[in-house]
């Protein structure tokens, strides 16, 4: 678990003596204050924008017990503080035991108070970040059934000007924990007592165009823009994480086993990209990289303004994963084959790896711009993006063309080193850390001996599968290997499959028909070639250089 340090720490064990010994520890209010300042950086919007950060200190000494140590047992998962020195593991067993007891017996009851609920969506998060996964999911269950519960009777219900803050970041919290967490699952459907999103920071003040250079592209422009409403980060993070959550199930449908023909227009893939178009036609500009000038911000001004920023990092990174999600090159081009062993439209396989190779470079590019920036990220839902984006770059590391192989094995330890960050606080994504690893040693194992120009490795298809797929039920150790008789995939890498269009046709030697081949299986109709003249090193070769929201 990674936890940040306090300056000047002093034993007080005495305190902490005290502590054990009362029936209800409470810390005193310089303690409590201690963890709200910590909040913006480590939890708050990460994922859930659960508690405003403007009224979060004067209202934590007035929450209900249950609620306040719920506060108090995330915040120590992610911190420390001499008041809680040697007995970390006892205050938070204590705090965690008594607040479940109190908050299941009041949602039994059918309690929709804003505080049972939020206290319900600290426990689950409580309990994936204490590798809990299928309490995790009864507890979220449990929230989102008491919020629908509470939507059956908000057209009778009115509420002030500060409670309805409260309710609207609660049942956004809820939708985030379903969408994050168990996407296939969710109970909470748009209706017309859903609450508006919750009210947005201010758009830090743009930079002089001077100071913005690595924010600057030549050619990019506003004069185009026709002055989309600005809903504010925070609707606009919601609204791709929707996305997201839906694009994951649709990932879950297709590893059931049901038939997909994405490429029709009654498809859920294209239904699902019409989705995402919409929502970016309707995205302010304003919020544009190019715009808000991220990667040119010093790390004091990214911390004046962590509310936003951290709103922020988020929908980009969730918009781009959600593209290279969506168009994945192991769904289209193993998974949906089928026993058949029948091809797609090459056209369309073009532009799923195209967006695919496209996203993930961007996610790369942001996750290094916060490294640089050393803008902390500990948000799981960032994490379990990036686990499903690696598997994009690990196949592309493979590609004949040295510059974008080379990019790939760059983007691949940038993705490994976030990881490797969050699994001290995340089991579920030090599982997906050690799976990407256990792909990489397989391959580097054995390639380390071959000189040829086409190399042949063999790979588990469940792998890719549990690095796409988000579930934190994912995270037993014991499932990380799948069974010996589980069916694998074999993969020849070949220098070439459709000669490039700009190069000389004369004098090139006949590329044998058996090196067209880049996948194959020996299950269940895989045996074919299927990237037959698929991709040209036209493509593999292309300059991306600036993102959907740059």
């Amino acid at each position: 678990m990674r936890k940040g340090s306090v300056p000047g720490k002093t034993s007080v064990r005495r305190s902490c003596e005290r502590c054990r010994q009362l029936s209800a520890p409470e810390p005193p209010p310089e303690v409590l204050d201690h963890f709200v300042n910590i909040y913006p950086d480590k939890i708050y919007f990460q994922p859930l924008p659960l508690f405003n950060l403007k009224t979060l200190r004067g209202e934590l000494p007035a929450f209900p017990n249950y609620l306040r140590w719920l506060f108090l047992t995330l915040a120590l998962r992610h911190t420390e503080h001499p008041f809680f020195l040697g007995v970390e593991s006892e205050a938070i067993e204590f705090y965690t035991k008594h607040s479940r007891n109190a908050t299941m017996e009041l949602s039994i009851r059918g309690d929709t108070n804003v505080e049972v609920l939020q206290s319900l969506c600290l426990l689950a998060l409580c309990e994936i970040n204490a590798g809990e996964p299928a309490r995790a999911w009864m507890t979220i269950g449990t929230a989102s059934r008491l919020e629908a519960l509470r939507l059956s009777f908000a057209s009778a219900t009115s509420h002030e000007d500060s409670s309805a803050d409260a309710i609207s970041r609660c049942h956004w919290s809820i939708v985030t924990l379903e969408k994050a967490f168990t996407p296939s699952l969710s109970i909470l459907m748009p209706s017309r007592h859903r609450p508006d999103y919750p009210q947005s920071p201010s758009r830090p003040a743009p930079l002089e165009s001077y100071i913005a250079g690595k924010s600057y592209c030549p050619g990019l422009s506003n004069d185009h823009e026709l002055g989309s409403q600005d809903l504010g980060v925070n609707a606009h993070t919601l609204q791709f994480l929707t996305i997201w959550g839906d694009i994951v199930s649709y990932l879950q449908d297709i590893r059931a086993g049901n038939p997909h023909s994405p490429w029709l227009s009654t498809s859920t893939h294209s239904q699902l990209a019409v989705r995402g178009y919409e929502l970016e036609g309707s995205s302010s500009h304003l919020h544009l990289l190019r715009n808000v000038s991220f990667p040119d911000r010093a790390p004091s001004e990214l911390s004046a303004n962590r509310e936003y920023w951290t709103a922020w990092i988020l929908w980009e990174i969730i918009t781009h994963a959600s593209q290279c999600a969506l168009n994945n090159p192991f769904i289209h081009l193993v998974v949906l084959r089928g026993p058949t062993g029948g091809s797609q439209p090459r056209s369309f396989l073009q532009q799923t790896v195209d967006h695919a190779l496209f996203n993930s470079r961007w996610v790369a590019n942001l996750v290094q711009m916060c490294e640089d920036l050393s803008f902390e990220i500990c948000d799981p839902l960032i994490g379990q993006a990036v686990a499903a984006t690696a598997t994009v770059p690990w196949l592309f590391q493979f590609a004949r063309d040295e510059t974008v192989a080379a990019r790939a094995k760059q983007n691949l330890a940038k993705f490994e080193t976030l990881l490797k960050q969050q699994a001290r606080a995340w089991p579920h994504i030090a599982h997906k850390l050690k799976i990407l690893q256990t792909l990489q040693s397989a391959i580097d194992a054995r390639l380390q001996d071959t000189a040829s120009e086409a190399a042949t490795i063999q790979i588990q298809p469940e792998l890719l599968w549990e690095l796409l797929d988000p579930s934190i039920l994912a995270a037993d150790p014991n499932s990380l290997l799948p069974p010996s008789d589980s069916p694998s995939a074999t993969i020849q890498i070949t220098t070439k499959f459709i000669h490039p269009i700009t190069e000389s046709q004369e004098d090139q030697p006949i590329v044998s028909s058996g090196m067209d081949n880049f996948w194959q299986t020996p299950f269940e109709g895989f045996q074919d070639s299927f990237l037959d003249e698929f991709l040209s090193e036209t493509f593999l070769s292309g300059t991306l250089q600036q993102g959907i929201f740059a």
